[in-house]
């Protein structure tokens, strides 16, 4: 590795004052009272050197502070942009490089992070789909003005679907909705600004019905999900209605997927009551919540529904545990409550309904079912946790 810095070095130090500062910054060791005015002309090469972007950096930093009142800040930083402005395609697809116009867009001025954005808005397509170059769009979404933003935000429609299917453009399309989504909520609850709001929720639009046409294929898509839960956590009226009423459309074939069941659960814990209501429907007779509560994926969205769901809806969910059976493999009729404890993944529901469960005669009556069975729990492995709960319980009973 010091042979190849070393190497790296020919022909860089023939400019004045950079022949002094270049090998420490590019070397094992970093020159502390160097300025960025003694790089002159090599900025965007030391800016692709791990140590030599770090220097950069935080000499950005520094001078960006203002207690530090370095009387060269002005320089140094037009310094580094200009060159930096000038190789641009060098640096924001490398791995170090793009750690400086990241920066550029934290401390510049308002010049230039305007025309910083230009080119990031230029480029964001390409950008939007690499590793490094992703960065620096979402640095952007970050630290530009918000209506450079929104005009950013503007340039993915007819796209949105490859972006989130992309590893990298996926991040992008998250960082956007994060971003216009608390605009908007600010321009509505903090500035009383209707109009304000509105164009915001407009510039979000297009990536909303992308997302709505396609909500069953991309709730259980690796990367789709995240953007759901995203417009689920963060999206404000009319959209985020728009975006529930879609999922829970196709809530049946996201409760047990892989991925989806993400999607379903975030819509419980950001959703309204009316969906919880749609869902716990489902959830009603036929042994449904025993069912879903035996199939790994499923079991969260039941346990979701017992922490998240009011008094009515967890009193419902558990009354239905408790008035179900199951058959075991001999035949015997066994109370459901208790051969869920003895399952891989219900006990988990069962044990939330004993955390969770308020109404005192309810949970007198699920405790009195386990405990009744406590020396045949004793001996299944998955039911150690419930078991423990029953002799807390048992112990708080006696101190009463």
């Amino acid at each position: 590795v010091k042979q190849k810095r070393s190497g790296s070095n020919d022909g860089s130090t023939k400019s004045g004052s950079s022949s002094s500062v270049v090998p420490y910054i590019l070397g094992d060791r970093l020159d502390k009272g160097a300025t960025l005015l003694q790089i002159k002309g090599h900025v965007v090469r030391i800016s692709k050197d791990k140590d030599g972007s770090r220097f950069i950096q935080q000499r950005l930093d520094y001078l960006a502070d203002p207690a530090h009142n370095v009387a060269s800040s002005n320089e140094e930083l037009n310094l580094v942009f200009s060159e930096a402005m000038s190789s641009i395609e060098d640096l924001w697809y490398d791995a170090y490089g793009n750690f400086i116009l990241q920066k550029l867009l934290d401390h510049g001025t308002e010049d230039m992070k305007a025309e910083l954005g230009d080119r990031v808005h230029a480029d964001v397509v390409s950008l939007s789909n690499k590793v490094y170059g992703c960065r620096v769009v979402q640095k952007a979404l970050d630290a530009l003005p918000k209506g450079q933003v929104a005009k950013l935000v503007s340039a993915f429609e007819g796209r949105v679907l490859p972006f989130i299917h992309d590893r990298n453009g996926n991040h992008v399309i998250q960082k956007s909705i994060i971003v216009i989504s608390n605009f908007a909520k600010q321009a509505r609850e903090g500035e009383r600004c209707e109009e304000m709001a509105s164009f915001f929720l407009e510039s979000l639009d297009p990536i909303i019905n992308e997302v709505i046409r396609d909500m069953e294929g991309l709730s259980r898509h690796p990367y789709g999900c995240r953007v759901v839960q995203r417009m689920v956590e963060y999206c404000i009226e009319p959209q985020k209605s728009r975006i529930l009423d879609s999922i829970i459309a196709h809530h049946n074939l996201l409760v047990d997927d892989q991925y989806g069941n993400y999607v379903f659960q975030r819509s419980l814990s950001y959703g309204r009551v009316q969906d919880r209501e749609a869902i716990l429907e489902t959830f009603l007779g036929g042994n449904n919540v025993v069912r879903m509560s035996m199939r790994k994926l499923a079991s969260n969205v039941v346990e979701m529904m017992i922490k998240h769901g009011n008094e009515y809806e967890r009193q419902t969910l558990v009354q239905e545990m408790l008035n179900s059976t199951c058959v075991d493999q001999r035949g015997n009729t066994l109370s459901a409550v208790v051969a869920m404890s003895m399952d891989a993944y219900a006990n988990y529901v069962v044990k939330t309904a004993m955390d969770f469960t308020e109404n005192s005669h309810q949970r007198d009556q699920l405790f009195g079912v386990l405990v009744s069975h406590l020396n045949e729990l004793e001996e299944i492995p998955f039911a150690k946790h419930i078991v423990s709960r029953i002799h807390l319980h048992l112990r708080e009973t006696k101190k009463t």
